[in-house]
């Protein structure tokens, strides 16, 4: 059986951001982004992270892969944020996968990432024919779960040790949103806050 061809990297364009292939210009604001203490709390980005490592890790992300698309999100000119979409399997009719992002922090508080959230949504099951995609989060990220809620993600489940941080597992929220499902929210977001909240107060192994 062949391999897959690499996933592509297109532009994509919403209401007030766009979505486009990193450049060697995103440098000083993946390392500022990855320097923020939020982003050092609930990613597992290495801390301190040099201008070394933001260069290859720009390097990875820049060219097409078989696993994993790679965005820059920008808006009003400058960068926002990251956001990947990574797959589980490309098999015909079953291809499915999980999305992850990360907020610059001059961008957050203004509806950025909930665009690209559902710029990316809709380019994987409408372009790419995808089943289903999933969402995950360290228990507390109530910022992420935000941006996939307002894409349409159900109430998240508590999972426990579902992601490994910094040498611990953690307990972890983990959604899935198929692609025949509405990309809306199903709830108020006071009603899946209290659920997250009681989360938070229930998990043994919080973020």
């Amino acid at each position: 059986m062949s391999e897959p061809t690499p996933l592509p990297i297109p532009v994509l364009t919403g209401p007030t951001v766009t979505l486009r292939p990193h450049v060697e210009d995103d440098l000083g604001p993946v390392v500022e982004r990855c320097n923020d203490p939020e982003t050092v709390r609930w990613t597992t980005v290495p801390t301190p992270y040099t201008e070394e490592m933001g260069r290859s890790y720009l390097a990875r992300i820049m060219a097409p892969s078989q696993e994993q698309v790679s965005w820059a999100i920008e808006r009003d000119g400058a960068y926002a944020g990251t956001i990947d979409l990574r797959a589980w399997t490309r098999e015909p009719g079953h291809a499915a996968g999980n999305i992850g992002f990360v907020t610059h922090p001059a961008a957050r508080g203004r509806g950025v990432m909930s665009e690209a959230v559902s710029l990316v949504l809709a380019h994987a099951f409408d372009q790419l024919g995808w089943e289903l995609v999933a969402w995950q989060a360290n228990v507390g990220n109530h910022g992420s779960a935000k941006a996939a809620w307002r894409a349409g993600f159900p109430v998240p489940l508590l999972v426990p040790a579902l992601l490994e941080h910094r040498g611990v597992m953690t307990d972890g929220w983990h959604s899935v949103l198929r692609s025949d499902d509405p990309r809306e929210p199903a709830s108020s977001w006071d009603e899946v806050y209290a659920v997250l909240v009681d989360h938070v107060r229930t998990a043994r192994r919080p973020g």
